[in-house]
Parts: C-alpha cells; sequence; structure tokens
C-alpha cells in the first residue's frame, strides 16, 4: 500500500507578531490622467456634493460618455464615496456611463422614450422606424422637409 506525500508548504503572513504588512493601497484607484482632466474640466467651480450631477453633465457634454476612470476621478476630486457617484451616474438614463473594458458610445445616440405617454403619442412606432433605416442618422425635421 502506497502512502502519497503531500509535501508540506510554509505560509507567509504578510505581517509577523506587532509587525505591520506592507501598506497596499485599498479601493478602486484613481488614474492621474482622468483626474488631471477632471481637474481641468471643473476648473474654479466649488466641489460641493449638490453640485455633482451638473459635474457629471459637465463630463457627459465634453467626453460624450462618462468613463469609470472620470468617476474614480471625480469622487476623488469631491471627497465623495465612488459607490455615491457611480450610482447616481447610473441612475439617470441620459449618462452613458463606460466601464473598465466596454467599447466607447457610439458618436451618434438616438434616444426614444418608452414611457406610457410616449407609447400612447407613438414612441413604438418610431422605434420600429428608425431601427428599419439602419445607421444612417437622418432623423429629425431636416431630414423631411415638407
Amino acid at each position: 500500500m502506497s502512502h502519497d506525500v503531500q509535501q508540506v508548504r510554509s505560509f507567509e503572513h504578510p505581517g509577523e507578531g506587532r509587525k505591520r504588512a506592507k501598506s497596499t493601497p485599498k479601493g478602486r484607484q484613481i488614474d492621474p490622467q482622468a483626474a488631471e482632466e477632471i481637474v481641468l474640466l471643473l476648473g474654479d467651480r466649488p466641489r460641493r456634493r449638490d453640485l455633482l450631477i451638473e459635474h457629471l453633465h459637465l463630463i457627459q457634454d465634453t467626453c460624450h460618455q462618462i468613463s469609470a476612470a472620470h468617476l474614480a476621478a471625480l469622487a476623488d476630486e469631491m471627497k465623495l464615496a465612488f459607490a455615491e457617484v457611480f450610482e447616481t451616474a447610473t441612475f439617470y438614463a441620459h449618462f452613458d456611463v463606460v466601464k473598465e473594458g466596454e467599447p466607447d458610445v457610439p458618436p451618434l445616440t438616438v434616444r426614444v422614450c418608452d414611457s406610457l405617454t410616449c407609447a400612447m403619442l407613438g414612441a413604438e412606432k418610431l422605434l420600429q422606424e428608425i431601427a428599419e433605416r439602419g445607421p444612417a442618422p437622418e432623423f429629425g425635421w431636416c431630414a423631411h422637409p415638407a
């Protein structure tokens, strides 16, 4: 009968007794380039909590999307938790939040409201017409002269 010999490996604990473990950064790390872009974008605007949505609009209008790196940099700049900034940005449908590894938002975005009122006024038909036309940006009154 053979016995499997198990090798005992020593476990290296990050700290020994009273010695402290090596410090490692906690939480989401701030991208220096994104942080610089946020500082330049906000300029001398106040960093008050009640201006978070206005700052998100500023990023969206400038970059045509809001990257996760910009969210982290904005949270750091405003001294808010990343979760608070992320939840606010993702709550509103008009912010295009792009997570790490996702492709950028297309340069043209057509939004069709899907509320009950809009549905009653023909939003579903409009959405179907848009899908049938394909990617060509021929929408609005200028594309259909009277």
